[in-house]
């Protein structure tokens, strides 16, 4: 080493490297058949990080620090396509959610409108079962009675008109807002209504007349009162069930009708099980007490 300095008579010598900080720096000695030029060629250095020693050379920093600058420059141009890639992405993303969130309140306001359509028809159901009660009719005795007061036309025998354009229309809502188990019940009200005027026909035109043809016909017309209460019973604790979002079956039914009179039905009974036919009775429907008919 050259001398730095001759005013106290010491010599002081440079260190062979310097301390980085951060890092600790020292390049081995050349060996005796090596010159310092040779020992630039390849530079080995001892770098220090994290209180580990880790010997690279100066190629390497070189090259790491090449691969970097063309990592940033690759980045750098590829950075407004993968901006605009995340942008359709986002969009497609939002369109697809847009419209799936629109099906979704498209189906729940069409799922309100029927179960609203469906409520306002449960209730005309059971106002007709009351409007045509047979109970608040008048007996076989009654009926006489006025028709002997009664104008020549034919006298009315149901409370309402079930050939009316406001019954079609009230029985064209029942088939499209009703549940298939009370669309069963419902006609077959409707079948033992029908059996129930035909029997108060048939105990009208026997009304002292014939006293025995009388009493028969009186006897199935006790029955099917309890028919006609049985079903509607049936009727109103499905429609109540089914309001209140409760899951309940038809119970088994079994019925009888008079002969050659299409639809009509006079007794029913309900036992345990579960009906599994559903297809509605289409009951003949009287709407008028003719007199003078013959059974």
């Amino acid at each position: 080493m050259a001398p730095t300095s001759c005013f106290t008579g010491q010599v002081h010598y440079l260190p062979d490297a310097p301390q980085a900080y951060g890092a600790m720096i020292t390049r081995p000695k050349a060996a005796p058949a090596q010159s310092r030029s040779t020992d630039l060629v390849q530079t080995r250095t001892h770098l220090r990080f994290n209180n580990r020693r880790v010997r690279v050379t100066s190629w390497q920093l070189d090259a790491a620090m090449k691969n970097r600058g063309a990592m940033v420059d690759f980045l750098s141009d590829a950075l407004p396509y993968i901006s605009q890639a995340a942008t359709l992405v986002i969009a497609a993303a939002a369109v697809i959610f847009s419209h799936r969130a629109s099906k979704d309140v498209g189906r729940r306001e069409l799922t309100t409108k029927m179960w609203e359509k469906r409520t306002d028809t449960y209730t005309e159901i059971l106002r007709a079962t009351q409007d045509l009660d047979p109970t608040r009719r008048p007996t076989p005795e009654g009926f006489v009675t006025q028709s002997e007061d009664a104008p020549p036309e034919d006298m009315q025998l149901l409370a309402r008109d079930l050939e009316s354009e406001e019954w079609k229309e009230f029985t064209a809502r029942v088939d499209s807002f009703a549940s298939d188990e009370v669309r069963y019940l419902f006609y077959l009200w409707l079948a033992s209504l029908s059996g129930w005027s035909w029997l108060i026909m048939k105990c009208v035109i026997h009304y002292g007349r014939d006293p025995i043809k009388y009493s028969e016909a009186d006897n199935e017309l006790q029955r099917s009162y309890k028919a006609t209460h049985s079903v509607c019973l049936e009727l109103t604790a499905q429609v109540r069930a089914e309001l209140a979002f409760k899951q309940r079956n038809v119970r088994k039914v079994s019925v009888t009708g008079p002969d050659k009179y299409f639809g009509a039905v006079t007794d029913v009974e309900f036992t345990r099980g579960k009906q599994t036919d559903l297809e509605p009775l289409h009951a003949a429907q009287i709407s008028t007490l003719r007199r003078g008919a013959e059974t």
